[in-house]
């Protein structure tokens, strides 16, 4: 009875202990935070002590995910279970599919989102005041779509990845990734599109622009391999993360941080 107490606190199913650890996402990489993270070879190990730590700022590959507390990591051939909580910049969405356009083959969210009692007026004048807000230092460029209530932002964002400094993996700046982000209004709802995101190095020093994010890799420092592989995919999952961020704070904006109505695609 205490152990079956214990596992419903650590929030793992008990029929998870006699399972093995899935690998059910894509590799992504993330750090370890200021703590240490402990390992467990099992849900059932969770109950005592861990098999090893991952010290902090050290790299940490999920494969899987065992529950909203646990994900499960790769390490010398082996996989463990560790607390989320000890990664840094943790989104499971990381693991998800791009979503990518049938048509144009380019990555691009979408979304139409219900806005009831809101007029277009009052929507495209939350959606200026929102670029102006979501784009520090003059990084978009603004111009009015080709109809009424339509915005087209031509947009940067920094990019980063993580550089070993003194055997210490710190993040680094990477140049820029560009979007054009659309924005539609009417009364009611809006609609989003953003798409065209490029990776340019922006000068940096011993880097290469890396080009469409489509790509599945490119040559960073001008060398093909596991370590430029492993730091294009490392910059794009930022660079997708940031975009996702970046449109949440855009419905709250437009939503006034109410609950959007359910969105519904026909509606433009």
């Amino acid at each position: 009875m205490k152990a079956a107490s214990l596992f419903c606190l650590l929030g793992l199913p008990l029929a998870a202990a006699a399972q093995k650890l899935p690998a059910h996402d894509p590799p992504v990489t993330y750090y370890i935070g200021v703590a240490q993270a402990p390992l467990y070879r099992s849900a059932a190990d969770t109950a005592g002590r861990p098999a090893k730590y991952l010290p902090s700022q050290t790299a940490a590959v999920v494969v899987g995910r065992l529950s909203p507390r646990w994900v499960v990591v790769e390490l010398g051939g082996f996989r463990y279970l560790t607390p989320a909580d000890k990664l840094t910049d943790y989104d499971p969405a990381d693991a998800d599919a791009l979503p990518v356009d049938p048509r144009t083959h380019r990555i691009a969210y979408e979304g139409v989102v219900r806005v009831p009692g809101a007029t277009q007026a009052e929507l495209l004048a939350r959606a200026t005041a929102w670029v102006a807000q979501a784009y520090p230092l003059a990084n978009a460029v603004v111009d009015p779509g080709p109809a009424a209530g339509q915005l087209v932002i031509k947009g940067t964002q920094i990019a980063t990845f993580r550089t070993a400094y003194a055997g210490v993996a710190r993040g680094s700046y990477a140049g820029v990734v560009q979007h054009t982000l659309t924005l539609y209004t009417k009364d009611g709802a809006y609609k989003y599109v953003l798409t065209d995101l490029v990776h340019d190095a922006a000068g940096t020093p011993n880097l290469r622009s890396g080009g469409p994010l489509e790509q599945e890799k490119a040559s960073l420092f001008g060398y093909a391999g596991l370590g430029s592989r492993a730091s294009w995919d490392e910059l794009k999952t930022t660079a997708t993360r940031d975009v996702r961020r970046l449109l949440a704070t855009l419905q709250t904006a437009m939503t006034l941080g109410a609950a959007p109505a359910a969105p519904n695609p026909g509606e433009f």
